[in-house]
């Protein structure tokens, strides 16, 4: 999901995740799904349903339990414009961070890095490189400038994240909640989602599996 205006959406994964946060039925649907209970801090209603930057002072401060100072710190192996998030929550006890990536159809799988100050790129393909060196065997790095851009990127901060320490957490995990039968968009069924992913991670990482901490999650797009 790139749309990141803070505004109530009518179609598509934006629409879904915005029910599962702010409405109870879905809220309770998602989390028999997932297994456990989550303490959604975004897109809330209250706050126009705004997608959060992990920089901002409610998720670095209050989450991660981090100063300004200390947050750019350990961030500063990416570009001060960061990932605003599909959705962010915690485990009950706070100790786990969840990263949403949300998509309602396989062509929104697909981005490139559109950046254009040099310096941001050069920091953001070296930081890339280094995780898709840690995390591939076999595979294109390319793919992840070119094609899979947002998925790489979303893979670079989660494997950074848990290199870290921080005061609250102890584990971030990155969420891939993919819409099946979309009533208020395109419908895709879970069996295409899973092939599609299969060739994504193959060609990311040389498995067709996904990294670790990376939770893939298909809910029903269902009114």
């Amino acid at each position: 999901m790139s749309n990141t205006s803070n505004e109530k959406a009518e179609k598509g994964s934006k629409f879904w995740v915005q029910k599962i946060v702010n409405e109870n039925p879905y809220t309770e649907k998602f989390q028999e799904i997932f297994g456990a209970k989550l303490i959604f801090l975004s897109p809330l209603a209250s706050e126009f349903f705004k997608e959060y930057q992990l920089r901002e002072s409610k998720i670095f401060s209050n989450v991660l339990g981090l100063t300004k100072v200390e947050f750019e710190n350990k961030f500063s192996f990416w570009a001060k414009n960061q990932p605003h998030w599909d959705a962010i929550a915690t485990s009950a006890d706070g100790k786990i961070l969840y990263l949403f990536e949300a998509k309602a159809h396989l062509k929104e799988l697909q981005s490139k890095l559109s950046a254009t100050n040099k310096n941001s790129i050069e920091k953001i393909k070296n930081s890339m490189q280094k995780v898709f060196e840690k995390i591939s065997t076999g595979a294109d790095f390319q793919s992840w400038i070119k094609k899979y851009y947002q998925l790489g990127n979303r893979f670079t901060f989660l494997f950074n994240m848990n290199q870290m320490n921080f005061p609250k957490i102890q584990r971030t995990i990155l969420i891939l909640l993919n819409i099946i039968e979309d009533q208020t968009y395109i419908q895709t069924s879970q069996k295409e989602w899973q092939q599609h992913y299969e060739k994504v991670f193959l060609e990311m990482t040389g498995k067709n599996f996904p990294p670790e901490n990376v939770k893939i999650i298909y809910f029903a797009g269902k009114v």
